[in-house]
């Protein structure tokens, strides 16, 4: 328990850190969590994928991908929602300023996504696919896309509106339910059987941690806050 207290003391105290010294309107998130090979490409400073660690500040636009066997977790910087991704996962980041809030719409082009959203004070949080868009104010879903087939959501906690982007229909997805979203315009609702739950692998274990964030100042000269938990 006092290890967890003490986690989560950290992570407050890091976003805080980040919200103070950020510059405007370019930080959104922040990479708390990797395993295995996790990249990110952002157009604006960036063309390639590059490798990324713990501590990598997120800011609009940003694509990440998880390779074979990898996990990562992002952290957003306003109200603490939290992403996990699992392995072979494709998606962009967006995320628009809108006073203390941050506006936040992830583009899953394929793969699978844990979304722990806080209650939005301000602002809204959007899954978008090449097939559906799912809106919330505060949840806990998965959100696993199939190019080809189409979507599946599974919410655990809270309430998920489901729009289906060919047939423009929309339902709200309860507690314990799981929606398919399909390319062919239809959704179908059943309940949730929880060995198709994809597996979360952020397991707390209590190991050792480090938190390693590179900061640029107004001169572009850069330092690295390292933070050690566990």
């Amino acid at each position: 328990m006092k290890s967890n207290l003490m986690k989560i003391f950290l992570i407050n105290f890091v976003l805080l850190f980040l919200c103070l010294n950020s510059q405007p309107n370019s930080s959104i998130a922040v990479l708390s969590k990797v395993k295995g090979e996790v990249s990110v490409k952002n157009n604006s400073d960036f063309k390639d994928f590059i490798k990324v660690n713990p501590g990598y500040i997120f800011k609009d636009g940003d694509h990440v991908k998880t390779g074979i066997n990898s996990f990562a977790v992002l952290i957003y910087l306003d109200d603490k929602s939290m992403v996990k991704l699992k392995s072979s996962t494709s998606l962009v980041i967006n995320g628009i300023k809108d006073g203390n809030g941050i506006n936040k719409n992830l583009n899953l082009n394929n793969g699978a996504i844990k979304s722990i959203i806080n209650k939005q004070k301000k602002g809204e949080f959007k899954v978008t696919s090449p097939t559906s868009v799912a809106s919330v104010k505060g949840t806990s879903f998965w959100s696993v896309t199939n190019f080809d087939q189409g979507d599946t959501f599974f919410n655990e906690e809270g309430i998920v509106e489901i729009k289906n982007l060919i047939s423009g229909e929309i339902i709200d997805l309860l507690e314990n339910q799981t929606g398919v979203s399909l390319s062919s315009g239809l959704i179908n609702i059943s309940q949730t059987i929880q060995s198709e739950i994809p597996i979360d692998e952020d397991s707390g274990e209590n190991v050792p941690q480090e938190l390693r964030i590179i900061l640029t100042g107004p001169n572009q000269e850069q330092k690295i806050l390292i933070i050690k938990y566990n």
